[in-house]
């Protein structure tokens, strides 16, 4: 990184006597239009300059502080499988998908720290097993609720968790509130709000659609909750240097096959994918559940609670991208505004 900075601090000390060379060559008789048109392509380099400043500058920052780029993946994959659980809404059972989601979940049981086992206590495995039940039942709702609203307005609410998030972490790991936090903390509730659309504010009280949505959004705020409990868990373990991410995964896979199958053999109800690419569809969600909840284990073992939670609502702009191209989902202005809230409030942590 070094040696791509290097260039560029020696390129930015010559651009700035620019303006002191046109001053010499107008004295030294140049042709002014000579002048002019050096002078532009001066002006140029140096705006360039000032973009890859700018690049390099994040990408050096990320370098240094891997549990960010671990927390970006996985909020690109979060908003990834959102989608997927949207599209196939109309087809598939928001439980069949979990209960494929389960079944992948299974698969790093190969990488499990199985010899670190006997150092675990009582507590470690009380906390194992709450990040998988809350990492289950959290996403199952979201699922549950892009049956009934957009699939960018779900997203927006159950990944939402740098607010509720950092106030849990206050209260239970002791990390600190700022003016500056509770500042956000009114920006994203506005947002939330925004994106909910709760008919009692809205109008719209007797129409089913706006009824479906505001139950869709309720859901997902449940969802949310349950995500942050999992958050705090994985946290806890990671202070307690009992954090292994397969078997993290493995406690909620089981889980997973558990919460949907008791819904699953209720109902009895089992949809048959009817097409190749929905067969295709169902475990690529789950193996995009996966490999976020991997990264996510290990974001949270190098970066606090609120850093990491909010790095991951990048899966909001990738959701409504997502949700624009395979679901054919066009938000209306007031959710991409509570959206907008949403992630800028998320960004004002990171600038923090």
């Amino acid at each position: 990184m070094d040696r791509l900075v290097r260039p560029c601090e020696e390129f930015s000390s010559k651009s700035r006597t620019g303006d002191e060379k046109v001053v010499r060559l107008l004295e030294q008789g140049e042709d002014s239009g000579d002048v002019l048109s050096k002078k532009r392509e001066l002006d140029g380099s140096t705006q360039k300059f000032h973009i890859s400043s700018a690049a390099f500058g994040l990408l050096s920052a990320i370098s240094r502080r891997r549990g960010i780029f671990y927390a970006i993946i996985t909020g690109v994959f979060n908003g990834l499988q959102m989608a997927i659980a949207g599209w196939l809404r109309s087809s598939i059972s928001p439980y069949q998908i979990m209960f494929w989601r389960g079944i992948i979940y299974l698969l790093p049981v190969a990488f499990v720290s199985w010899d670190a086992g006997v150092d675990y206590t009582v507590a470690d495995m009380i906390y194992y097993i709450g990040f998988g039940f809350f990492n289950a039942l959290g996403i199952l709702l979201g699922f549950v609720s892009a049956q009934l609203a957009h699939v960018g307005n779900t997203t927006a609410i159950t990944f939402n968790l740098p607010i509720p998030a950092t106030i849990v972490g206050f209260f239970v790991l002791g990390e600190t509130i700022t003016r500056y936090d509770i500042l956000l903390f009114a920006i994203n509730l506005i947002g939330l709000v925004l994106v909910s659309k709760p008919p009692f504010i809205f109008g719209g009280a007797g129409d089913s659609l706006h009824f479906d949505e505001f139950l869709g959004a309720l859901i997902a705020v449940a969802g949310l909750l349950c995500l942050v409990i999992m958050v705090i868990f994985s946290r806890k373990l990671a202070y307690r240097q009992h954090s292994d991410p397969a078997l993290s995964t493995i406690t909620s896979g089981m889980l997973s096959l558990i919460l949907p199958d008791m819904v699953l053999l209720y109902t009895q109800t089992w949809d048959r994918p009817s097409t190749l690419l929905e067969m295709l569809a169902i475990p690529s969600a789950g193996t995009c559940g996966m490999i976020a909840n991997v990264f996510l284990i290990r974001a949270l073992k190098l970066e606090t609670v609120s850093v990491v939670s909010v790095t991951v609502t990048i899966s909001i702009p990738v959701s409504f991208l997502l949700g624009l191209v395979m679901v054919q989902e066009i938000p209306d202005l007031v959710s991409v505004l509570g959206a907008i809230f949403v992630f800028a409030s998320t960004c004002g942590c990171l600038l923090k």
